[in-house]
């Protein structure tokens, strides 16, 4: 069984004044060899470093970003650009054809999109004529999965916290009863564009969630990685070129090979799934 946390906006760096060198990020720090730009592999842990660019000039996005981790496509080659944040046509018939929950869901297996939304918007996302989705949003609905909301008992808070390490235990009981289960959690980037004195909170809270999730002694593997850089350079607004890390805990980490591309990570999921 498969705990995909998603986390967008979070490259390496190794600049000093990056949160990544600067703060006590015990567990992130622990799992990714101190945020290392050099893959290992040890018993039930296997670190990747992914390169977002796609082969194609300009900064990353999360669109093209995000469609490429789910469907093992380059998406922005194809597209011959980068595009954000939301999917437009041309990726929405990626993920209609090849993400991984659709891929799932035609086989059966039982996929869950844990995010909480707030009511109002997914009202909005209705009614609205232009997709308001995110590529793994669009991707679960597509696969015949429900957008939960906020007070859905088993529908988790993307982000923001208040008990980081109840919240990361919580993934994992929930993730346990499917084959595959995702949480794509926002707030890296979203801090980055709009509170970047926000952004030490964040990476904390994130750490924290994490351990809690490692400490619910369950038999997941834990699938953790983004879709571009951002929350890692806080001293300015825009995405970066760096690349991003791939953290995979558990029973099936064993089982990773080679790893340098956004679009190597569906097809593992998919063997191991099958």
């Amino acid at each position: 069984m498969l705990a995909f946390l998603f986390v967008d906006g979070w490259g390496l760096s190794d600049d000093p004044r990056s949160p990544l060198q600067r703060l006590d990020l015990p567990t992130l720090r622990g799992l990714s060899g101190g945020f290392s730009h050099q893959p290992f592999s040890q018993p039930h842990l296997a670190y990747r470093v992914l390169d977002a660019r796609q082969g194609v000039e300009g900064l990353p996005q999360s669109g093209t970003g995000q469609t490429a981790l789910l469907t093992g496509v380059k998406a922005a080659r194809m597209l011959g650009h980068h595009q954000g944040p939301h999917p437009l046509r041309r990726l929405q018939t990626l993920l209609e054809e090849h993400s991984i929950q659709v891929w799932a869901a035609r086989r059966g297996l039982r996929v869950w999109h844990a995010n909480g939304y707030r009511g109002e918007y997914l009202e909005r996302v209705t009614q609205s004529r232009r997709n308001l989705l995110s590529s793994f949003a669009y991707a679960a609905r597509v696969a015949g999965l429900e957008l939960l909301q906020m007070n859905h008992p088993k529908a988790l808070l993307p982000a923001f916290w208040p008990e980081p390490e109840a919240a990361g235990q919580r993934f994992a009981e929930l993730a346990q009863a499917h084959h595959l289960t995702i949480l794509e959690n926002w707030a890296l980037d979203y801090t980055a564009h709009r509170q970047p004195e926000k952004l030490d909170e964040r990476f904390v809270e994130l750490d924290r969630f994490v351990y809690g999730f490692l400490n619910a002694g369950s038999e997941l593997t834990l699938v953790l990685t983004a879709d571009h850089g951002n929350a890692e350079e806080p001293w300015h607004p825009l995405h970066t070129l760096n690349p991003v890390p791939l953290i995979l805990h558990g029973p099936l980490a064993s089982h990773v090979p080679e790893m340098n591309s956004l679009t190597d990570l569906a097809p593992w999921l998919q063997k191991q799934l099958g």
